[in-house]
């Protein structure tokens, strides 16, 4: 095609609006979910015309667009799904999901449990968010009442992907606690010999914790990395996800604390452990998900999917 304009076919379509990947630059960004395009010409850039497609509007504050197209494969393995498409395969699970590419909002809803940065001076539509461990940055969410999520008996997952390295130190992946006495959170974090960790606090006082083998290198150099955990509602599940394959369990412990834990769900800390013992995240994070029931390999790979269009 040489011309620069493209005739689209007619229907109707949805229009959501995504926040700026780019802080500093104070763009917004708008885009055309699904395959509903205007009758009309629109000045854009010249592609192929596929008979079904999807069609992507790009606007900056500054009133420039692209139009692009994209022809749906016929079958729709995890590699192809478009975010939209996890989200509402997955829309019975989801509780949040954060792309931190693109906005601080909770695109599972996007009216509540939006993300408040923290001492975050960084971001980026290709690697999210940078969190600095030096500076205390972190992103914290309300969320009053999701101790029904982690209640004994309850079955949920955790995802999270994002750039960093594990460069022997214990480093904070996300928590939930009571900020007025965070000693006793549930929390998920790498441990310094690279090895992934998660530990879920009950109201009565008795914890769980599990340790997983991820073969991540001990060193300084940033490498992108996803993980996923299930609870099982009693325990978590022996095998873990991570970079596309399932990892074993180590080691698992219960043991019983005395406190008032009433209010240890009540916010999250994605980058911050509220510990001396464990570090805050240093690196960029990307996505990070809660999900009721358990999730699959092959689920977990949506979300990993999803995270890096």
């Amino acid at each position: 095609m040489n011309s620069p304009v493209i005739w689209l076919t007619a229907c109707a379509f949805s229009l959501v609006l995504y926040q700026s990947v780019a802080l500093e630059h104070g763009s917004a960004v708008f885009e055309l979910l699904t395959s509903d395009c205007p009758t009309e010409p629109v000045n854009a850039e010249a592609v192929a015309a596929p008979s079904e497609p999807e069609c992507s509007l790009l606007c900056t504050l500054s009133g420039e667009c692209r139009l692009s197209e994209r022809a749906p494969t016929s079958a729709t393995p995890a590699s192809s799904l478009s975010e939209a498409s996890v989200i509402q395969n997955l829309s019975s699970n989801f509780v949040l999901w954060y792309n931190f590419k693109k906005s601080f909002k909770n695109f599972v809803n996007q009216s509540v449990y939006q993300a408040e940065p923290v001492n975050v001076t960084e971001q980026s539509p290709v690697d999210g968010v940078r969190l600095q461990g030096s500076s205390g940055s972190y992103v914290k969410v309300s969320t009053a009442e999701f101790s029904k999520y982690f209640a004994f008996g309850k079955q949920y997952s955790m995802f999270f992907q994002g750039k960093f390295s594990c460069n022997s130190v214990d480093k904070c992946i996300s928590s939930f606690l009571d900020v007025n006495n965070p000693t006793n959170p549930t929390n998920l974090y790498i441990k310094s010999d690279g090895n992934i960790k998660a530990r879920v606090q009950f109201a009565s006082g008795t914890y769980i914790s599990k340790t997983w083998t991820s073969g991540c290198a001990r060193d300084s150099v940033e490498r992108l990395m996803s993980f996923g955990i299930n609870f099982g509602g009693t325990d978590f599940v022996f095998n873990a996800y991570y970079n596309g394959s399932m990892i074993n369990s180590i080691d698992t412990s219960t043991s019983v604390v005395g406190g008032n834990f009433i209010n240890v769900h009540n916010n999250l800390l994605i980058g911050s452990c509220m510990s001396a013992a464990i570090q805050p995240f240093d690196g960029w994070l990307q996505c990070w998900a809660l999900l009721t029931g358990n999730l699959d390999a092959a689920q977990f790979d949506q979300l990993r999917s999803a995270c890096s269009l």
